[in-house]
């Protein structure tokens, strides 16, 4: 029996159909059809009514005058839709940008002519909507945070709790994340620990690492974590 292809590999064949490998297994499997029609829908339904009304609300709420650098968007936990809207080309699983020590982190620009990758050090707007997928390369406690050229660090994932969020295989993560608005440099750290890290102690590895705006740019590895930890970061410049 043919082996059902993942959702990553039906998302890819939403995304360029002609060239798919998995368009003969559609042809013959009712069960993979039937999905990725709910995907088309679901994806569909995101780029309609979920992403617009969310963006504009968290805009119209926190806008360009709020302080923290971060707002970050609770969207409806519909993955596969999520993933439709914010990946434009299929790509392999382990090439994300920045990888360091076998753990892999990427970024997804939301645009209004559609999404794309954002490789390191690319510039996006001030108030760009952003979306992160990381490759942790096993089992361990992931944080991703993000540190701007003023010394601002902010908590991007997850949200609440302490310790970093459980993660094994390669995956976006939940929800989104809008730009302040302030033009400048910011980078983004994923560190993935073997036992859970609380938030205090990686803030002060990241204090000690960037300690002002040109080591934002040099992205310096950070130290003081836990032995066996892994990490990656990505920088972009934010423009008006």
């Amino acid at each position: 029996m043919t082996r059902c292809p993942s959702e990553l590999a039906l998302e890819a064949h939403l995304l360029d159909p002609e060239h798919s490998p998995v368009a003969p297994h559609l042809l013959a499997c009712p069960g993979c059809r039937e999905k990725l029609e709910r995907m088309e829908r679901e994806g569909e339904h995101f780029r309609r009514f979920v992403y617009p009304a969310t963006l504009d609300a968290v805009v119209a709420k926190y806008g360009p005058r709020r302080r923290r650098t971060w707002m970050w968007l609770v969207i409806a936990p519909v993955a596969a839709a999520a993933a439709l809207f914010l990946i434009v080309r299929p790509g392999p699983a382990d090439d994300y940008v920045g990888v360091k020590g076998g753990l892999g982190l990427a970024a997804y620009l939301a645009a209004p002519e559609g999404a794309r990758s954002v490789a390191d050090g690319d510039r996006v707007g001030a108030a760009a909507a952003l979306r992160f997928k990381v490759n942790p390369a096993g089992r361990c406690r992931l944080w991703l945070v993000s540190v701007d050229e003023s010394g601002q660090i902010s908590r991007i994932y997850p949200t609440s709790g302490d310790g970093g969020a459980p993660v094994s295989q390669a995956e976006a993560l939940p929800g989104g994340a809008v730009l302040d608005g302030r033009p400048g440099l910011e980078r983004f750290y994923a560190v993935c620990t073997p036992r859970p890290l609380p938030f205090v102690e990686l803030e002060r590895s990241l204090r000690a690492a960037v300690p002002a705006s040109v080591q934002v740019r040099e992205g310096p590895t950070l130290t003081g974590l836990p032995r066996g930890s892994r990490q990656a970061s990505l920088l972009v410049e934010k423009q008006p």
